[in-house]
């Protein structure tokens, strides 16, 4: 079934992150029309779209200083949404999604780079209060909470008691820029609270060596918890970038592996719209992710799969969730 740029998308879409809250009020740009690679008229064509807008802990600040600049992030997307009620939702349940009418987009809350709750486990419950449905203890380096993707370090004291807390709250901990140590135990935290864990934006380790990438055995361990993982759109997770532009092609290699770890129901889109200057050379924003799904089905996926891939198992797990 080919989908094209000139004619209403008849498919729907659940990206389980991307940066476009936390850029929209750095630059001063509004949610209807801008030059990101998010915009509510870029995904006009969507019969449903459903948005995990992380709002990042920017490592120039502070732990305090972070915390505060969520609030004017948070406010400021509100804001936002509002100005256009009749096309966006913010969302904080899945009873909410079901309202949202065809055509508009929903938006999920995440956090990404817990160190915001400053030593003030208190913040997790004014986080989960504020929407944030789902939330990565870590960016890069170590924090308070434990080592990131390019560290050895575990969860720190601090770190288990945030990871509980996500856990027992119904927030959902993300592990696409923890350590192996933090994956780890935060596998081993979700399997004993009975709950599932997720990466939101994460690649085969397999198929391209890059420390944010996961490997098999963290795949196996997330899928078989009843998490989901979203493939990204980011360049130098895709493939060796020193030779090349990263291609739809390569997206399709890592969606291609998981599926052959028994990934039908696991695999999702994690875009991180808005989070790289670095995707596939056919893909210049959430406008052209169509060009993705008419690959794919080039290459011989159903259009079943291809609508899981791109939202029902998305839309499952929030229903299962949230």
């Amino acid at each position: 079934m080919k989908r094209g740029k000139e004619q209403a998308l008849d498919y729907k879409l659940i990206d389980l992150h991307c940066d476009t809250a936390s850029r929209m009020y750095k630059e001063k740009k509004p949610l209807r029309s801008n030059d990101l690679h998010i915009a509510l008229d870029k995904a006009s064509g969507f019969k449903k779209y459903v948005q995990v807008a992380a709002i990042w802990s920017d490592n120039t600040l502070s732990d305090e200083e972070a915390y505060s600049d969520f609030w004017r992030i948070l406010n400021n997307f509100k804001m936002e949404i509002e100005a256009n009620r009749q096309s966006a939702v913010l969302c904080r349940s899945f009873d909410d999604l079901t309202q949202v009418p065809d055509g508009a987009a929903a938006f999920f809350l995440a956090v990404e780079d817990a160190r915001l709750v400053s030593g003030n486990v208190e913040r997790m419950h004014e986080l989960y209060d504020a929407g944030v449905r789902i939330i990565s203890l870590n960016w890069q380096g170590e924090n308070a909470l434990g080592g990131g993707y390019d560290t050895n370090a575990p969860l720190t004291h601090l770190g288990r008691t945030v990871a509980a807390m996500a856990l027992d709250l119904g927030m959902v901990p993300d592990v696409s820029h923890s350590s192996a140590r933090v994956t780890e135990e935060i596998a081993d935290m979700a399997a004993a609270a009975h709950r599932p864990f997720i990466a939101t934006h994460s690649a085969s380790s397999s198929i391209a060596r890059h420390p944010r990438n996961l490997t098999d055995e963290q795949f196996m361990r997330i899928s078989a918890s009843g998490g989901i993982v979203g493939v990204p759109l980011v360049g130098p997770h895709l493939c060796d970038v020193s030779t090349r532009r990263a291609t739809i092609s390569d997206v399709i290699n890592h969606i291609e592996y998981f599926l052959g770890l028994d990934g039908q129901h696991t695999v999702c889109l994690g875009c991180d719209f808005d989070g790289t200057d670095s995707l596939p050379v056919e893909i210049d924003s959430i406008a052209t992710l169509y060009r993705l799904a008419d690959a794919m089905s080039a290459r011989n996926f159903s259009d079943e799969l291809i609508g899981a891939i791109f939202y029902q198992n998305a839309y499952n797990f929030l229903k299962r969730m949230f």
